[in-house]
């Protein structure tokens, strides 16, 4: 437990530094945004770039896919059977509190830890994962909340349209592309190249986990505490125990990849969520607690997680 402490309490020593920087007016909304789109798009595709480029892939995509994105899948089905009874919950079917309890804060919190707890190798399953996460959240969210406001016709071919061109244009698919490309090449990184890329991927981690703070402060704790309350056990206890379970026992995944797919299930609600209650003014105050007291908890059930499971 003290090797875990080690990695984890430095990681929520940065985000408490950006939370208290925003809260005391010493960066506001503005250069909270600005630092989080430079992590985005100069920061964390040459991490991953540079991890892809030079690691054996020996990872199985389709396992960690499968035991990550099937667990999201039964707990949306969840929601979907259990919005209803809850308060705040139901708004536009439930399709809110469903994108609140399986999308995680992957890209800041996920992709630090998994680095500093596995090294690049742990960033690889992390970025599998990352990879497909917004989009598949976002088109099965939509097309839920359109289908259960019925305000106008589903044009699934616009929809699917629309998370293709998000991926095409997404900096970390781009990166992860790019660096399997290079790698598959067997060409070798100039000394100037290299050099360019480990400026941006070494400031990913600790400017990261900064922004992260910073964007923490803007999600205050509101009112229904039950809905907050059940997003949180789903996101956090739930979900993580059923993506354990298929990786460990339906895809028989390696321990590296079944601690990382727990962990990643695991952790706090991240911003889009956010995004999407807003756009279809759906659950707000739930989401939006979720994610500030998901955050604080974390700093408890994260090690507590990394320790389950061995790492």
């Amino acid at each position: 437990m003290t090797a875990i402490l080690t990695i984890v309490a430095p990681v929520f020593f940065v985000i408490a530094c950006g939370y208290v920087a925003a809260r005391i007016g010493l960066i506001g909304r503005e250069g909270a945004k600005g630092l989080n789109d430079f992590v985005l798009y100069f920061c964390i595709p040459p991490l991953l770039f540079r991890t892809m480029q030079s690691v054996d892939m020996t990872v199985s995509a389709t396992g960690v896919w499968g035991a990550y994105y099937v667990a999201a899948g039964i707990v949306w089905l969840i929601v979907a059977f259990g919005a209803n009874r809850i308060q705040g919950l139901s708004d536009a079917g439930g399709s809110a509190a469903a994108f609140a309890s399986t999308f995680g804060n992957l890209g800041m919190m996920g992709l630090s830890i998994a680095y500093l707890s596995f090294g690049e190798e742990g960033l690889i399953i992390a970025a599998l994962i990352i990879a497909v996460h917004a989009a598949s959240h976002w088109f099965v969210g939509t097309l839920w909340a359109e289908l259960a406001n019925a305000k106008r016709g589903i044009n699934i071919a616009a929809t699917t349209g629309g998370v293709l061109v998000s991926l095409a244009k997404n900096p970390v698919v781009l990166a992860l592309t790019a660096g399997a490309l290079w790698n598959a090449s067997g060409w070798t990184m100039p000394a100037i190249g290299e050099r360019i890329i480990d400026l941006g991927g070494d400031a990913a981690i600790p400017t990261g986990l900064f922004a992260l703070g910073l964007a923490v402060a803007a999600y205050p704790l509101r009112g229904n505490t039950v809905g907050v309350a059940t997003i949180m056990i789903l996101k956090m206890a739930v979900f993580p125990l059923i993506a354990w379970a298929l990786a460990s026992f339906v895809f028989h995944l390696p321990a590296r990849e079944i601690a990382l797919v727990t962990l990643f299930a695991a952790l706090p609600t991240g911003m889009n969520p956010y995004l999407f209650a807003v756009k279809f003014n759906a659950s707000l105050a739930a989401v939006s607690g979720a994610i500030a007291l998901g955050v604080i908890l974390s700093a408890f059930t994260v090690p507590f997680v990394l320790w389950l499971v061995g790492a």
